[in-house]
């Protein structure tokens, strides 16, 4: 059982394949689980391998099912003395579970769920982004009008901007409301380490903004490397084909090729 789980375990590195690897880390008293047994979880939610069964092991799964939108990890802990009338393990002891994305698909993080960027989260889940869309107007960011593989959240755009775990991995595109909002958000995401991070703008408006940047003490790198305006010049008119810019600018982005918005291209 042990080389099956392994052959699995090999083959879904080896393929690029993103998964979520559930191991045991610790236990105490009566438990059905012990350290070191693990299960790898796949996006579908199929499961190889085991942490002990039961109704914690369903638990676990749609944990780790979660996780593919948020990519982050995580340690549960189940208590396993349970009175025995009720429905909850009654083992007696108490188990811990570190959940861990294994994944080296990119993020992206999209402030802003108008037309542009409601739409640029629908492409770039299809390409295999861990989308996370954020919108402060309840009516914008609503989980219902986008399929489950995008993180919908509504938050102040500045609050929302400091949870967000912006990292290496991240690729940002600011498309607020107004350009009161964007400046408010790349305050924030421009102290983090973004791998993109990109503004639907007027190039006269880039230019002020960053030199604003600038002259409050931002590094320098950060702002040069603004992707403002956002996307490839390919004459578009339609929410659609900026969004097909957008993607196709960070698509290349992450390929190696720097392409700038040209009014000449």
């Amino acid at each position: 059982m042990a080389t099956e789980f392994f052959q699995e375990l090999k083959e879904a590195f080896n393929k690029d394949q993103p998964f979520v690897l559930c191991t045991v880390i610790e236990t105490t008293g009566s438990s059905p689980g012990t350290v070191g047994q693990k299960m790898i979880v796949y996006r579908d939610g199929s499961t190889v391998g085991t942490v002990g069964g039961g109704v914690n092991e369903e638990r676990v799964r749609t944990a780790a099912v979660d996780l593919f939108k948020n990519g982050t990890s995580r340690i549960l802990t189940f208590n396993l003395a349970n009175p025995l009338e009720g429905s909850e393990p009654v083992c007696g002891g108490e188990a811990r579970v570190f959940i861990e994305l294994q994944a080296h698909e990119p993020r992206m993080v999209i402030f802003g769920a108008g037309h542009i960027g409601r739409t640029l989260a629908r492409m770039a889940s299809l390409a295999r982004f861990q989308v996370t869309l954020i919108d402060e107007r309840p009516e914008y960011a609503d989980p219902k009008k986008f399929p489950a593989s995008v993180e919908v959240v509504c938050l102040p755009y500045v609050e929302a901007a400091e949870k967000a775990m912006i990292d290496k991995r991240c690729h940002v595109v600011v498309a607020t409301p107004g350009h009161v909002k964007d400046r408010e958000v790349l305050e924030r995401v421009l102290r983090y380490d973004a791998a993109y991070v990109g503004l639907i703008c007027s190039a006269k408006k880039m230019v002020e903004m960053k030199h604003a940047f600038k002259s409050a003490g931002y590094d320098v790198r950060r702002v040069d490397d603004l992707f403002a305006p956002i996307g490839i010049n390919l004459g578009s008119t339609t929410p659609e084909e900026i969004a097909v810019e957008i993607l196709a600018q960070i698509v290349a982005f992450r390929n190696g090729k720097i392409i700038r918005f040209s009014r000449d291209s």
